[in-house]
């Protein structure tokens, strides 16, 4: 019998893991799967995910902006914008 075909035990514990992941915490599930898919590395999510946070929590209106250089994430940057909406010079001559 061929024993190296056969999955490991951390590999199936793995698998039931993921699988109980996948049945509870959907959103998370879907997360991994799309850093599994892309190889995006993951120390940089809580980064944007705290700029959108404090967005929200500021104005609520704003950019994140992710700045890379030759293939590695150098800033992110949440920007907030208040919106004004007044003319910007009145007439006095009214």
């Amino acid at each position: 019998m061929n024993y190296s075909s056969l999955p490991t035990i951390d590999q199936v514990n793995l698998e039931k893991y993921w699988s109980v992941v996948r049945q509870l915490e959907p959103e998370y599930y879907m997360i991994r799967v799309a850093l599994e898919e892309t190889g995006v590395n993951p120390m940089v999510l809580p980064k944007i995910i705290r700029s959108i946070f404090l967005l929200a929590t500021g104005t609520g209106n704003g950019k994140i902006q992710i700045f890379m250089e030759k293939k590695t994430v150098k800033t992110v940057k949440g920007e907030e914008t208040d919106y004004v909406e007044e003319i910007a010079i009145i007439d006095k001559s009214r």
